[in-house]
């Protein structure tokens, strides 16, 4: 984590905050974004269950969970005063290192592969539909938890507004890497491009706290920081 990042924050959360960025858990396939397994690969396409548009697991072919903190950047859940079809959150992790890392996942796991973009703001953006067809109303992003006293399995913590978050806020986003597909010049669906598709935001900190101001499945059990 980059110091002036953190540098408001008191050594209780900066505790939790170190925590969270080294977790992994194998059993429940969640991973820090730190700690993302090297093997990492698109999963497999049998006929039961098509995981091939999702980053898995090779070992178990399971999708695997990311976790990555960072206080808001900008958000969209919104269009016209009613929820949009697709909504996103956008993130400054908390650590450049981080972000860079981001940016190479989504142009390497890109085919073909996007060019880096090392100039370019170090923002992490995850995103998904908040209905699941076209015509279909859209249902308010609602798999927001309230982590600012403690983070722990989602059953236990309260739910938060997605409309009560705001920039700034320290947040921690659950994430999969995922890749849609695209027609190249010859119509044929030979291309995709890789992106976060956002699962679960986690308020760990609200910027206008006082404090800031002065100074299911893949469970992850008895798990609490």
């Amino acid at each position: 984590m980059d110091i002036e990042e953190i540098r408001s924050y008191s050594p209780t959360l900066v505790n939790r905050l170190e925590t969270l960025s080294v977790y992994e858990n194998q059993t429940a396939n969640v991973y820090s974004l730190a700690r993302l397994p090297p093997s990492a690969c698109w999963g497999k396409n049998d006929p039961y269950t098509n995981r091939s548009k999702v980053l898995c697991n090779p070992a178990t072919d399971d999708a695997i969970l990311i976790w990555v903190i960072g206080h808001i950047s900008s958000m969209w859940f919104l269009k016209n005063n009613e929820p949009d079809r697709q909504c996103s959150v956008t993130i400054v992790p908390l650590s450049r290192d981080l972000g860079r890392y981001a940016n190479r996942l989504i142009c390497g796991f890109s085919s073909p592969p996007l060019p880096l973009l090392e100039e370019s703001p170090l923002l992490i953006r995850g995103s998904r539909w908040q209905s699941s067809k076209a015509g279909e109303r859209a249902t308010l992003f609602s798999s927001v938890y309230d982590a600012r006293e403690i983070f722990c399995a989602k059953s236990e913590m309260m739910p938060y507004s997605a409309m009560d978050l705001k920039r700034k806020d320290l947040v921690l986003m659950e994430m999969k890497l995922c890749r849609y597909f695209l027609k190249d010049d010859n119509n044929r669906y030979s291309q995709h491009r890789a992106q976060f598709e956002l699962n679960a935001v986690s308020i760990l900190h609200s910027a206008d706290d006082a404090e800031f101001e002065q100074v299911g499945e893949n469970d992850i059990g008895d798990f609490r920081v």
